[in-house]
Order: structure tokens, then C-alpha cells, then sequence
């Protein structure tokens, strides 16, 4: 819900001043790497408004920490938080808060939610990581703003998020696929199996019906690092045989393929087509290139920074999961697409 006095909201201010509700927000909170002439004109325009924020909203603010923000992540170890961490820490100092990295323990008694509350942020970003309703709770008694950041589970409406286009960007890499004249495909599912890893493996399967109703799919279960792809791989292909087309959940697992595949002594592309998930740096170095669904990781972590202000503000209340759209990007390691004629 808008701030707002009378009719005035928050987002009446900014549509008058010709500017995002976020910079609104920052001019009249006093903070943000904001231009003197941006920040007079948002402040000349809610004085001849007559807008006020609501005392509700108030109070709140005054109550957060307005330079702090938070990011909560399971590990620092890994590619895709790399990306996550330094997506969120550009936004967060573009729009001129302080960023606070924590890390969520492996004891199932830890107090992360405690000592966020106490440092008693703007607000948090949780990633990838799967926070109990009581955590969820404790924040919301703080007043805390929460947004979640590719989460794993389907929030049902109860937490603002923020991901990809998870089940469309499984339907593109099957459709690729299956448009190389392939009938036979492995699908290589992380474990545990997340929502984005089902959201994946839901769109892909779609596709190869649609292209090659009769084709035969394996799934391969593996943990999301890879390690345990070997042996479930070279199963699939004794089954299988080749060629065959190879979809991962994530680039990690696909790599894995990579090296499965070395093992049996089986080329990439004519023997196995892979693609994979999230489309990292390293993919585009492999040998040969990999074929991979580009998650738009920093455009996922701004637009969650960019929920922080709008929900500390007041100017949003809702809690619909927003998608980013992801994008094929083909490189050598899958089949040519034959003419259309021929699928």
C-alpha cells in the first residue's frame, strides 16, 4: 500500500517529479547517491502536494536502520552467490545503503534471524536458502522488510520474491534439443529438488512433448555440486545409447556431464549435446563452449534491492513472486538445429 495523505501517495509524488518511485523515496528520506537538482525537485513537488508519510510508516522507518541492508546466503563458496553478492552490493550502494553479508549456519539452532533484527536493517534479501515461517516471523515482529532472492521453495503469496523463468527457460533448452533431430535425453536434476530445479525439469519435459512425443527422457538425481553424476551417467547411456541430449539444472551439474562423458570416451556434441543452467563464466571456456540458460543474476539481485525500498517505504505491500526472463545462449556443445521440415 502507498504511503500516502489524503489522495497523495508516494507513487503520485514521483509520476509529478518525472522520476522512479525508488529515487522518490531516497530524495525524501535523505539518502542516495542522488543529483542536488533531483533531490530539490522530489522535495518541491511532495511540498506542493502536501504529502506526508503516514505515521504508521513513520514509525517504522525511524525504527530500521536507513543506510543497512542485508543479505542473507547459504554459502559464499560457490559461482552463483559470487554473482548474487556482487549484483546486490552494486544496487545496494547505487541506491546508498551499506550492505551486510551473512551467512546462514548448518545448526539448526542458529540465530541469524536474532541478529538481523537487532541490526535492525532497512531490510533483507534471502538467497537461496529456505527460512522457517518462525524465521519469517521473527522479521516481520521486527518490521523488518523481507525479499526473497531465488528461493527455494514456492513462497504461496507470503513473502516477496524475486526469480527467473525457470519452466520457460527448461521448455527453451528442451525445444533446442529436440530441434537437433535428437529422441533420446537426460535430464540431470539436482537433489535435493528445489522449485527452480522442478520449475526446470517441468519445462523441459513439456518441450520434448511437444517436439518428439515419442522420445524417451531419464532423469539422473545428483547432488547440485555434481559429484554423484558419474555413475548415474554412464547408466543412462548403457540404456540409452547415442547420440543423446543432455539438459542440467544447473551449470555445475552440466560440467559434470562434461566429465562423465571424457570418461567414457564419448564426444560433445555428436555423441552427447549438453546444455546448461545459469550460463556462469567458466561455461563459455569449456571444451567445447557450452550451450547454457542464462539466469539474469544481477538483474535479479538489483530489482530485489529495488523491493527493499519500495516495501520499507510503504509505496508496496505485494507479495507476488516476480519473474526475470532468461535467455538461451548457444555456443558448441549441442547438435545444429535441422530445418524445420526435418522436426
Amino acid at each position: 500500500m502507498a504511503e500516502q495523505t489524503g489522495s497523495v501517495t508516494l507513487r503520485t509524488v514521483a509520476e509529478a517529479a518525472g522520476v522512479s518511485i525508488s529515487t522518490a523515496s531516497r530524495a525524501l528520506a535523505g539518502r542516495g547517491d542522488l543529483t542536488a537538482v533531483t533531490r530539490r525537485t522530489v522535495l518541491a513537488v511532495a511540498g506542493e502536494l502536501g504529502y506526508r508519510p503516514s505515521r504508521r510508516s513513520h514509525n517504522r522507518q525511524s525504527a530500521l536502520d536507513p543506510r543497512l541492508i542485508e543479505l542473507v546466503l547459504g554459502t559464499f563458496d560457490d559461482p552463483w552467490t559470487s554473482s548474487v553478492v556482487a549484483g546486490v552490493r552494486k544496487a545496494a550502494f547505487t541506491s546508498g545503503y551499506d550492505l551486510v553479508l551473512t551467512l546462514e549456519r548448518e545448526d539448526v539452532a542458529d540465530d541469524w534471524p536474532a541478529r538481523v533484527a537487532r541490526r535492525r536493517p532497512s531490510g533483507v534479501i534471502l538467497g537461496v536458502i529456505k527460512p522457517t515461517r518462525a524465521q519469517l516471523r521473527e522479521l516481520t515482529d521486527a518490521n523488518v522488510p523481507v525479499v526473497l532472492l531465488d528461493p527455494m521453495s514456492d513462497p504461496h503469496g507470503e513473502v516477496a520474491s524475486v526469480g527467473a523463468t525457470d519452466w520457460q527457460g527448461g521448455y527453451d533448452a528442451g525445444a533446442h534439443l529436440a530441434r537437433t533431430g535428437l529422441t533420446t535425453f537426460v535430464f540431470v536434476s539436482g537433489v535435493p529438488r528445489y522449485r527452480f530445479g522442478k520449475a526446470r525439469e517441468e519445462g523441459f519435459r513439456a518441450a520434448i512433448r511437444s517436439f518428439r512425443p515419442d522420445a524417451t527422457i531419464v532423469r539422473i538425481d545428483g547432488d547440485w555440486g555434481g559429484a554423484e553424476v558419474t555413475r548415474g551417467f554412464a547408466a543412462a547411456v548403457r540404456e540409452l545409447g547415442t547420440p543423446v541430449g543432455v539438459f542440467a539444472s544447473n551449470d555445475d551439474l552440466a560440467l559434470a556431464v562434461y566429465r562423465a562423458a571424457e570418461r567414457l570416451r564419448l564426444s560433445i556434441p555428436h555423441d552427447v549435446s549438453v546444455i546448461g543452467f545459469n550460463d556462469e563464466r567458466r561455461v563459455a571456456m569449456a571444451s567445447p563452449p557450452m550451450t547454457s540458460v542464462r539466469q539474469p543474476i544481477h538483474a535479479m539481485s538489483s530489482r530485489a534491492v529495488q523491493l527493499v525500498g519500495e516495501l520499507r517505504s510503504g509505496c508496496s505491500q505485494s507479495r507476488e513472486r516476480e519473474e526475470l526472463r532468461t535467455e538461451l545462449v548457444v555456443r558448441r556443445s549441442t547438435l545444429p538445429i535441422l530445418p524445420f521440415a526435418q522436426y
